[in-house]
């Protein structure tokens, strides 16, 4: 059964695989899914980019096309995709032993959202980020002086 998304689907793959993650099916033993991200190509009749994403498991296979004024964009969309396609399963897939539904993929932001709001989300995930480093060097520094 395909997988349901609104990510546009691909005819044929682009370059060389660039990148491949391994999942584990969690709740078929020894089973596995792959994703692949292939090599942006530049197309002669646009001159933008399309990079493939590939979603391999057991029972079928998937391909994804992202496009991308430049291949840089291209990748950085299909990078984004494979994690929203794995999203999809988080539920039934384990990555390098993980046990805590952790896949590996950071989280993302829609590009449409206002710039300023960008800034503002970011600026607050780094006070939390500084807000948890000071807490552990405190900590590391009290172990220490032990």
């Amino acid at each position: 059964m395909p997988t349901e998304t609104r990510l546009p689907r691909g005819t044929q793959p682009t370059g060389p695989i660039m990148a491949e993650r391994r999942f584990e099916l969690t709740n078929r033993p020894g089973e596995y899914v792959l994703v692949r991200v292939r090599k942006p190509i530049k197309d002669s009749g646009t001159g933008n980019y399309r990079c493939s994403v590939e979603w391999v498991r057991p029972e079928e296979q998937e391909l994804f096309e992202l496009w991308g004024i430049d291949s840089m964009q291209a990748l950085q969309l299909a990078l984004r995709a494979a994690g929203e396609l794995s999203k999809t399963y988080e539920g039934s897939l384990r990555w390098a032993g993980d046990k805590g539904g952790y896949l590996g993929f950071p989280r993302t932001y829609p590009e449409h959202l206002p710039k300023a709001l960008l800034r503002k989300l970011e600026k607050m995930i780094e006070r939390e980020i500084s807000a948890h480093t000071r807490k552990l060097e405190a900590a590391y520094k009290r172990r220490q002086r032990q």
